[in-house]
């Protein structure tokens, strides 16, 4: 369900590209370095997106470092790290690990099996720091796995499940703003949500796989999403943004619906 949010690049100067990759090299560098070179594999750009937005309302700088990695080993290139992606690799590898075993108690899968084994061990560590987001990631991932077996055709239920889940995961500081990032992240998910079923639609339908979209006609799935990102933005505008707030326009105002168009095309960016 992730992969729609990250930058439009053809919208970003020069100096936020180079903001933007430093910010996703410091997550990177913040699994590989406290968690182990293999957890790399579960980075994603959706989860920058994380790092990004806490950062600025929190107004946390970063720390810069230089150096090459194993999958840019003639470059050297920024690294930009704070607190908050630290936060971000955490949460990317408990929605990694969580997944996996949904996965596998769903269906015993044997890859899922694997991959669950591989972050075991760090999951635990992440639940006794954050067990209020692991315990929602645990329960919302088999709520949508029961919403799927039970062949869910109202949208609003699988994506208000991913919405909480989230809403949790943007929820944090103290009481005030926790509960306006929960409400961003609660109407994050819900987009995120119904985008990717709205882009796996005809293939769902072809295949007869599980699609909460499947009794509405093709032209209806975007004006859904206008307004269920036209209510994204009102919970943005609530947040004091501090930093950053062109790199994070970009996303929500372009660089979503840019790869957004690109998957209906069949063409992940």
């Amino acid at each position: 369900m992730f992969g729609f949010v990250v930058a439009n690049p053809e919208k970003l100067t020069e100096e936020q590209k180079k903001r933007y990759s430093g910010i996703y090299c410091g997550l990177c560098d913040d699994l590989g370095e406290s968690r182990g070179f293999m957890c790399r594999m579960a980075l994603t750009y959706d989860l920058v997106f994380l790092a990004v937005v806490l950062s600025s309302v929190f107004s946390e700088e970063y720390t810069e470092s230089e150096g090459r990695c194993a999958v840019h080993p003639m470059k050297r290139k920024i690294r930009l790290r704070n607190k908050y992606t630290e936060y971000a690799a955490d949460m990317n590898l408990a929605l990694a690990y969580y997944k996996y075993l949904d996965d596998y108690s769903d269906d015993n899968s044997k890859k899922a099996y694997l991959k669950m084994k591989l972050f075991r061990k760090v999951s635990g560590e992440i639940a006794e720091k954050y067990p209020r987001q692991c315990e929602a990631v645990k329960n919302c991932l088999s709520e949508l796995t029961k919403a799927e077996k039970e062949n869910v055709l109202i949208p609003d239920i699988p994506s208000d499940i991913f919405g909480r889940l989230l809403g949790e995961i943007f929820a944090v500081g103290d009481e005030n703003i926790r509960q306006s990032l929960y409400s961003f992240g609660e109407a994050l998910g819900r987009f995120i949500y119904i985008a990717d079923a709205a882009v796996d639609l005809k293939h769902d339908i072809k295949k007869q796989r599980y699609n909460p979209l499947v009794q509405m006609s093709f032209g209806d799935t975007e004006p859904l999403l206008q307004m269920l990102m036209a209510d994204c933005v009102e919970k943005y505008k609530t947040l004091p943004i501090i930093q950053d707030r062109e790199i994070i326009e970009n996303i929500l105002f372009s660089g979503i619906w840019t790869q957004y168009d690109a998957r209906k095309k069949g063409k992940k960016q």
